[in-house]
């Protein structure tokens, strides 16, 4: 035992407060009892308080322990979670007293531990979403956890719970290997010991005079009980992951900790939670899976499609890390087993640096609040209301994304030092690098095209203005069926107009009046629109129409309207002789409220040979009309333009005539995709029409009129301003084209497959020779 020893300067044990907080006993055994005392308080209270206004289990389960302080201290100082946990405090104290068995073979296995985290908490999560989250499912789980583990520390020794059962045993182990921390020995003094007093004092049977030789502290949970026995424990400030860029004998289960928590954490909640929830969730294959099963078994209550993502993002995952491996062992001509577990510990920074920008940035906007509420329910001080520390969308929570971009550059640079470490050619590390790497490039690919889908197709529609939720997805959504709406509705000031072709149906299932009108010659076109709220699909007719209708024709003259009461609808009917733009307003002002409802419609007489005058047919607006959208014109349109998916438009927003910045811009589209912007200090905002026409494949329509609308609200002190316009786009020649172009490709490789095989069999097949042989 030494006694006394002059410590490094990057010794934590020699700093004046981090050396009390991690080495003095005292503290550590006070801190870990009032711990252990919380956590039995809060699972009581979850038994006792089973309702959602109980936010103190789940704060102390779900917003402290896992996963701000396992997340925040991981990759920073390590396993220290292990070393204050309730668990292993009082395991320790059971096993001294216990039967010291030793445990059976078939038991160490540290996949156990794996696959209860993997399986028994995120397999349930996706099935069940939320069954942990309840105060009485976090008490209950937690109850039968402790139960499992003091049993086990009952009957066996060397803290073995802790080693193969716990189901963050092998994932703490895993992931400190990140931190910038290391416990080891002073090799001056401990080349003299003879008692070994680290060792015998390590509740874990871990011998940490040889941590430093083999580059490894195996299953050393920082508890310090070493650092009490003996002075020449030390516990240092090192390089971030310096272990992983040099040799170590590698644990196998590691690795697929790494890969398993990938893929079940953030991979799966990219799939499930980011894309699945997009306005193309549907679309997506663990969706289609799920609902194709559905066909044949009843899963009740389980998330069927939680589930498939689950599964798909494991298998995705493990598909990546194991053929990229594959491949670079083929090309580095190596062992597969050796290339891919010594490789596979760059994988480490992916899920827990991810998951830390994802941690810190949930507890600024809703952590920090609940946790502080949580506790002051638990302890008897009453319901108190936290402000969080910082709202959703605040520009500096931007630069915790930082963190999953040097988590990838971080994996990269120690799969570069791992790779130096492998006996082979320069050349050929070079080309099995990028294969070596797959899983990280996929890790990258799923967060870019996640931000992709919500940026472009936005996250499902939402109770919005007046705008019913919906989300439907070309032919398939008519099958599925809309929820029967009321004939008309009664306007209030926040209620969404716009303007429709076809009256608003009184029957369920009822296709309306509107019908293709074959003029006769001579006759002046004629356009004849309803007055409506609701769904674009499903459009209700509007009860209360007490405000002005105002229509301006291709000169921008006051165009002759004919107004009539049809039942509960009001129609509004306008003739068009020349060609050009026609617009009709509806014009509401109550007290501090303007609605606006506008719509603009292009006539164009294909016979004639009127030119397309630009000016003429830029968009304008009048007088009248305080508020108001305009489409600004792309400078190639002309009379035959039409948009198309993928176009980008340009929207104006004026109030008294004036460009309006700031205003809030939402565009919708008929099948429910919505995407929220704002103009800019011109008053302009531009969004790109995304592909929401997605019919199965054999039912294409290159002519199908998707209806868009577009809302502008706008707020100055007590006075209220909306607009709506209404329009149209249509397919974009490459969606339909591609039908084509994927037929071409396939028969072309038909043909050369065809003709590969007949060339191949031609080869193999030779004549038959006679050969003698004399004897």
């Amino acid at each position: 035992m030494v006694e006394y020893i002059k410590r490094d300067k990057n010794d934590i044990y020699g700093k004046p407060i981090l050396g009390f907080f991690f080495k003095n006993q005292k503290f550590i055994t006070t801190f870990k009892i009032i711990l252990t005392a919380v956590f039995f308080y809060a699972l009581y209270f979850g038994f006792t308080h089973q309702g959602k206004e109980n936010t103190f289990t789940t704060a102390l389960f779900w917003g402290i322990f896992w996963s701000f302080f396992m997340v925040l201290t991981l990759p920073t100082f390590g396993r220290i979670f292990c070393g204050i946990c309730p668990h292993g405090f009082m395991g320790k104290y059971i096993t001294r007293f216990g039967l010291k068995k030793k445990m059976p073979k078939w038991m160490q296995n540290r996949y156990i531990g794996i696959f209860l985290l993997v399986v028994g908490w995120w397999g349930v999560y996706y099935m069940f979403p939320g069954i942990y989250k309840t105060p009485f499912g976090t008490a209950m789980m937690f109850t039968v956890m402790t139960l499992i583990s003091f049993v086990i520390y009952f009957l066996y020794r060397d803290m073995s719970y802790c080693k193969y059962i716990c189901p963050i045993g092998t994932l703490t182990r895993a992931y400190s290997k990140l931190s910038f921390t290391w416990l080891g020995t002073y090799q001056s003094a401990c080349s003299e010991c003879k008692t070994f007093d680290c060792a015998t004092a390590c509740p874990y049977n871990l011998k940490p005079f040889t941590f430093d030789k083999r580059n490894s502290m195996t299953d050393c949970t920082l508890c310090m009980e070493c650092s009490t026995a003996c002075e020449a424990v030390s516990f240092k400030f090192v390089k971030p992951s310096g272990t992983l860029f040099k040799k170590f004998q590698v644990l196998k289960a590691e690795v697929w900790t790494y890969i398993l928590i990938l893929g079940s954490i953030p991979i799966a909640m990219a799939f499930h939670h980011g894309i699945g929830r997009s306005n193309v969730g549907d679309e997506m294959i663990w969706a289609k899976t799920a609902h194709f099963f559905e066909q044949f078994i009843n899963f009740g209550p389980v998330d069927s499609v939680g589930l498939f993502a689950f599964l798909y993002a494991l298998l995705f995952t493990a598909l990546a890390a194991v053929v990229g491996m594959f491949i670079a062992a083929k090309i580095l001509k190596q062992d597969f087993k050796k290339i891919f577990y010594d490789l596979g510990y760059a994988y480490a920074p992916l899920f827990i640096l991810g998951s830390l920008a994802h941690t810190l940035e949930s507890f600024f906007t809703r952590g920090y609040d609940r946790i502080v509420e949580g506790f002051a329910l638990g302890f008897g001080f009453g319901v108190v209301d936290i402000a969080p520390l910082a709202k959703r969308g605040e520009s500096w929570l931007m630069i915790f994304g930082i963190l999953k971009w040097v988590a990838i550059l971080w994996a990269l640079l120690i799969l570069y030092k791992r790779m130096k470490l492998i006996d082979a050619p320069k050349a050929k590390k070079i080309l099995a690098y990028p294969f070596a790497a797959s899983l990280i490039i996929f890790f990258l690919s799923v967060n870019i095209y996640r931000a992709h889908i919500i940026d472009t197709y936005g996250r499902k529609a939402r109770s919005h203005g007046g705008m019913h939720s919906t989300h439907a997805m070309g032919a398939s959504h008519a099958k599925r069926g809309h929820k029967a709406a009321a004939p008309w509705v009664e306007v209030t000031p926040d209620t969404t107009l716009f303007f429709t072709q076809k009256k608003p149906s009184l029957k369920k299932g009822s296709g309306g009046n509107y019908m293709m009108h074959r003029r006769q010659p001579g006759e002046i076109p004629s356009r004849k629109l309803y007055l409506v709220t609701g769904d674009l699909q499903k459009p209700e007719c509007v009860a209360n129409v007490d405000g002005e209708f105002i229509g301006r024709d291709v000169d921008n003259k006051p165009l002759k309207l004919e107004i009539k009461k049809e039942g509960k609808c009001t129609s509004v009917k306008f003739f068009m002789p020349k060609s050009g733009y026609y617009t009709l307003y509806y014009l509401q002002e109550k007290k501090s409220t303007t609605n606006v409802t506008k719509y603009e419609f292009k006539r164009f007489d294909h016979s004639s040979d009127e030119e397309y005058n630009k000016e003429k047919m830029s968009a304008k607006s009048i007088e009248e009309v305080p508020f108001d959208i305009l489409r600004l014109r792309a400078d190639d349109e002309t009379f035959y333009s039409r948009p198309q998916s993928g176009e980008r438009l340009r929207f104006l927003v004026l109030k008294d005539a004036k460009p309006l910045a700031k205003a809030t811009l939402t565009l919708t589209t008929e099948f429910g995709w919505q995407k929220v912007l704002y103009t800019d200090k011109d008053g302009i905002a531009e969004v790109q029409l995304i592909k929401d026409y997605l019919p199965e494949w054999d039912n294409f329509n290159k002519r199908f009129r998707e209806k868009f609308l577009v809302t502008a609200t706008f707020s100055q002190s007590d006075d209220k301003y909306k607009a709506s316009y209404t329009g149209e786009f249509m397919p974009s020649r490459s969606e339909y084209q591609s039908y084509a172009y994927g037929l071409i490709i396939t028969l072309v490789l038909l043909v050369v497959l065809s003709v590969g095989v007949y060339l191949y069999r031609m080869r193999v097949q030779k004549p038959f020779k006679e050969v003698t042989f004399d004897d």
